[in-house]
């Protein structure tokens, strides 16, 4: 569990400087230590929760905060204030006041995307995260995350991106720029021209205006471009950069 805490931590931080960065002012997301003492008390006797995500629901606590990244549309992460209302139309039918009986009444509700949830099955007694497609007759929920932490990292995944990370890959961005011509401007200005997808001239005048970014991205990709100047002895700038930095145009 030690690990797990702070595993969460570290995800949990990201996600807070993300909204930090991508709003460049106070963000509407609050991190508390400690859950309000009636919504604690409401969590413990309404379901038996796996400990990694009571304290998720610890650390975590928002408020008009969604996500938009990578296969998520609007992605809404329940805080602790918002679990009970996050079931309505799930579990229950907050109109009629029943429960809606075609739910699985041991799946958990945790977040939901334009009305696609994903869930915990409290019957296993993991944080194996599932989800299925709303509006298709009947629910058919497959495994969408092994964890809790993983589910949390898919949230800082740029849109169309998801294929070019592996499975265990850290999510990590750089920034790759031409600092100057090395020592062949000929074989600077043919990967430019290869990199760029342009022509001599308009390589040329990269070339005249440096540092001149060449590369913005996932690291895969950029430590295979930083090996290519290196090859060529070409002057270049390596920076890692924020994944709000790398959504910025």
């Amino acid at each position: 569990m030690k690990q797990l805490k702070k595993e969460l931590d570290l995800v949990i931080e990201n996600m807070r400087m993300f909204m930090v960065e991508m709003q460049n002012s106070q963000p509407p997301m609050v991190f508390q230590h400690t859950m309000e003492n009636d919504s604690r008390h409401f969590i413990h006797r309404q379901w038996q929760l796996p400990d990694e995500y009571i304290y998720f629901l610890q650390h975590y606590a928002v408020e008009g905060v969604t996500w938009s990244t990578g296969d998520y549309i609007n992605l809404w992460i329940y805080s602790a204030d918002d679990l009970l209302r996050g079931q309505d139309g799930y579990q229950f039918n907050s109109v009629t006041n029943e429960v809606i009986e075609d739910w699985p009444q041991h799946y958990l509700v945790i977040a939901s995307d334009e009305g696609d949830p994903y869930c915990l099955d409290l019957a296993r007694g993991d944080t194996a995260i599932f989800t299925a497609q709303h509006g298709m007759g009947s629910w058919d929920f497959s495994l969408a995350y092994d964890n809790l932490v993983m589910f949390l990292e898919s949230v800082l995944i740029p849109p169309n991106f998801e294929e070019e990370i592996a499975e265990d890959f850290p999510l990590h961005y750089f920034a790759l720029y031409i600092t100057g011509t090395g020592n062949d401007k000929v074989r600077t200005l043919l990967l430019l021209k290869k990199r760029l997808s342009c022509d001599y001239v308009q390589a040329k005048k990269s070339l005249e205006n440096v540092p001149f970014l060449i590369y913005k991205g996932i690291e895969a990709t950029a430590q295979q471009i930083e090996q290519e100047l290196k090859a060529i002895g070409a002057d270049y700038e390596k920076r890692q950069i924020s994944l709000a930095e790398f959504l910025q145009s």
